[in-house]
């Protein structure tokens, strides 16, 4: 296994799970009262049917993104993944394969080895709340 060092900068690592409880999130267009009470609006989670792909690429950061913040950005409540599952993913994959055996430990899964094929509809940066991140898994 080759794990990064700690302080191995993981800027632009991509991260792929495989999602069976996928979800979209977006904005309540109907939570009229947000900007008045200068707040984001609430959440709508919609969900994804079948298996699904979720991809992530870990964001620049001045100093680079450690394998702790990359870790933290995905797991953590509100984070990347629960943005974008209901569930546990599947499997995981990754490279640096440190980073891919973090996350399978964490969420009892398995570690696959990523697919340099493989395209996504959609890609989502760690900490962002752009797009779904997820498309059909192949």
């Amino acid at each position: 296994m080759t794990s990064p060092a700690p302080n191995t900068d993981l800027s632009g690592v991509v991260v792929y799970r495989g999602n069976r409880d996928a979800v979209e999130t977006v904005d309540d267009p109907n939570d009229t009262a947000a900007a008045d009470e200068g707040r984001a609006p609430a959440r709508l989670r919609t969900p994804i049917p079948g298996k699904q792909c979720t991809t992530v690429r870990i964001p620049e950061r001045d100093g680079g993104v450690t394998l702790a913040e990359a870790f933290v950005d995905i797991t953590a409540p509100g984070g990347v993944w629960a943005t974008h599952s209901d569930g546990r993913p599947a499997w995981v994959a990754t490279d640096p394969e440190g980073l891919s055996w973090l996350l399978a430990s964490h969420y009892g899964c398995e570690r696959r080895e990523p697919d340099p094929d493989h395209q996504p509809s959609t890609s989502t940066e760690a900490g962002a709340e752009a797009g779904s991140g997820t498309g059909e898994e192949q």
